[in-house]
């Protein structure tokens, strides 16, 4: 199983484990919490949990690819061409 996730890097991402996550919690919500007051201010929770854990994983994203950047150029400079 291994190997068929490595060839399906997509499929299987952070943000799609979020969603699905996301997705449990509101159906558990919708079936344990029975005010609808309640019930959409537990789903208002939910959402911002959602966009608060997206943001940070931009933000890892983000930061991990300034890292890889910064450490490829310092262990792998561009040489330049002579002339």
């Amino acid at each position: 199983m291994f190997q068929s996730v490595m060839f399906m890097p997509n499929v299987i991402n952070p943000e799609a484990f979020l969603d699905t996550l996301c997705g449990v919690k509101k159906f558990m919500t919708d079936k344990i919490v029975t005010d609808q007051i309640m019930n959409k201010a537990a789903h208002n929770f939910i959402d911002a949990q959602r966009a608060f854990a997206k943001m940070m994983l931009d933000n890892h994203y983000i930061v991990s690819k300034h890292s890889m950047d910064t450490m490829s150029a310092f262990w792998f400079p561009k040489r330049s061409e002579p002339t």
